[in-house]
């Protein structure tokens, strides 16, 4: 089971839009996300405008989620931590230093898997029995491989909050192109791990 942790300041916005997208791209067999802020106003609902674009993505009732605290447990306990910003994945760090090798921003995670192709997936599978691993050493792995994305602010997902519906509408345009460009990309390390299963059997 891979344990996705998705950051942002607030957690009303970006973050819980990206875990819920990650929870519907993705197998509950073998993952789980989750979201959390840097400073958020623990208990805070998603804004109005985050509401509507949850329901237009066709996702879970977005009332539900309330507004949490990262903390040092949840960081332990999360295999893959993905920051809306460069500003989150640095404080995960800070918080928690072992965090430096599967913290990444939503974007970068997105620019980088664009990169991967099948050659390296495969070449990841074979090495490791264990798919969820697989999917984690080769995102790992290729991370100093892949051109820099310039300037580094195309890293950050723009924060909506407080601001105009077309901010909101940018933002989350953003989260739902980089999740399924992500989810794709574990899609394909485990169908690369399937067709090895079945060459051996």
């Amino acid at each position: 089971m891979i344990h996705i942790l998705t950051l942002c300041t607030g957690n009303v916005c970006r973050s819980p839009l990206s875990a819920q997208l990650f929870t519907d791209r993705l197998d509950p067999k073998f993952f789980r996300a989750e979201s959390a802020g840097l400073s958020p106003l623990t208990g805070d609902r998603m804004p109005t405008e985050m509401h509507r674009i949850v329901a237009r993505f066709g996702l879970e009732d977005a009332t539900a989620h309330r507004a949490r605290a990262l903390t040092i447990e949840t960081l332990t306990n999360s295999d893959l931590i993905i920051g809306m910003s460069r500003h989150h994945r640095s404080a995960a760090v800070l918080l928690h230093l072992p965090a430096v090798r599967q913290a990444f921003t939503l974007l970068e995670l997105a620019h980088i898997v664009s990169h991967i192709e099948e050659q390296d997936v495969r070449a990841v599978v074979q090495r490791h029995t264990d798919v969820e691993f697989a999917v984690l050493e080769t995102v790992v792995r290729m991370r100093g491989m892949v051109p820099r994305l310039s300037p580094a602010r195309r890293y950050d997902v723009e924060d909506p909050y407080g601001r105009s519906h077309q901010a909101f509408e940018r933002s989350a345009q953003q989260i739902y192109d980089a999740v399924d460009q992500i989810a794709a990309f574990f899609h394909r390390v485990f169908a690369t791990h399937q067709r090895k299963l079945q060459e051996r059997s």
